[in-house]
């Protein structure tokens, strides 16, 4: 059974880094002339908890706060622990197949690790929050490469948080301190920027979560003004949406995002402690699990649509499916 343990716990940041957040309420661009009506709100589907890992201490797996989760091929999933300094590598039904790491910054160790994602020939890349850097793995946990590293230049970091990758081997990264997102080559070459540090749509306060969506779009967790908001892979704004606050459709220091098969966005929340569903253009469907969460960060999907959430205050990884989906 999940023990509901309670932990004061903010990833990446000390406890006052929250407090500064600007607390505006941003506005939600203006659609374009000719763009289609909003898609009818379905149904929150109806998800029902089938595993959870951790969160007891007669648990076979004990976790440090984790944080990013990323789900491969062959529906392997990987975790980063961010008080734990490790990744871990499970099978589809929990089993631990592999960890590496060790507090430190060397190789293969770890400051702080955040964000985890699979790359386009199943190589695993970590974000590291304390390291300022990227370290990039074969899926056997063979270090490879790192790149960046402490600071405001191009290609370094002021806490490197969660990361993307797409197809094409550019990697997108958050960089929390410096308000902005970074793209490198899967070889770690830097290759550019979007967005800035500030309050205004289009600027970025303290980002987390990012995603490349179904329509190829980068869709970034815009912690710090409590929004989601999606460019174009070249930095172009789309779309703006969420304020802060705790009513339906708001977000309380929003940290993750992900997609299901229908390209409906689900978005966890750190002080929120929860987990809202969105239609691809951004209406409210509902929310999963209510109550249920302490402080939950990383969000994935497999294949057969099961949902991962790395419950981080909670110290579990819950597992939720839709019967009959």
């Amino acid at each position: 059974a999940l023990m509901i343990v309670a932990v004061a716990f903010v990833v990446g940041c000390s406890s006052d880094d929250v407090t500064d957040a600007p607390t505006s309420s941003p506005q939600t661009v203006t659609p374009e002339p000719g763009m289609p009506t909003p898609l009818p709100v379905p149904p929150m589907p109806g998800f029902v908890e089938v595993a959870a890992w951790g969160g007891d201490s007669r648990s076979d797996v004990i976790f440090a706060s984790p944080n990013g989760i990323a789900v491969d091929a062959n529906g392997d999933f990987y975790t980063t622990e961010f008080q734990g300094n490790r990744v871990r590598k499970f099978s589809p039904d929990g089993g631990l197949l592999l960890e590496w790491g060790g507090t430190g910054r060397g190789n293969s160790e770890f400051q702080n690790p955040t964000g985890i994602a699979i790359g386009p020939e199943g190589n695993v890349f970590v974000s590291e929050s304390g390291g300022h850097r990227v370290q990039k793995f074969t899926p056997e946990g063979e270090w490879i490469t790192s790149f960046g590293s402490n600071g405001s230049n191009p290609g370094s970091f002021s806490s490197a948080m969660v990361l993307a990758v797409h197809d094409e081997g550019i990697v997108y990264v958050t960089d929390w301190g410096n308000g902005r997102v970074q793209m490198f080559t899967t070889d770690g070459d830097f290759v550019g920027k979007l967005a800035d540090r500030g309050m205004q749509e289009g600027q970025l306060f303290n980002p987390t979560g990012i995603k490349i969506g179904p329509d190829d779009n980068l869709w970034v967790v815009d912690r710090g003004n409590h929004r989601v908001q999606r460019f174009t892979r070249d930095g172009e704004l789309l779309n703006v949406w969420g304020e802060n606050g705790t009513a339906p459709g708001q977000f309380d220091v929003p940290t993750s995002i992900n997609f299901d098969a229908d390209g409906n966005f689900y978005v966890s929340e750190f002080r929120g402690s929860r987990v809202q569903a969105f239609t691809p253009d951004g209406q409210y469907i509902g929310e999963l699990a209510p109550g249920t969460f302490r402080g939950p960060h990383g969000l994935t999907f497999d294949s057969s649509g099961r949902l991962y959430v790395a419950d981080t205050g909670n110290g579990a990884i819950r597992v939720f499916e839709v019967p009959g989906g």
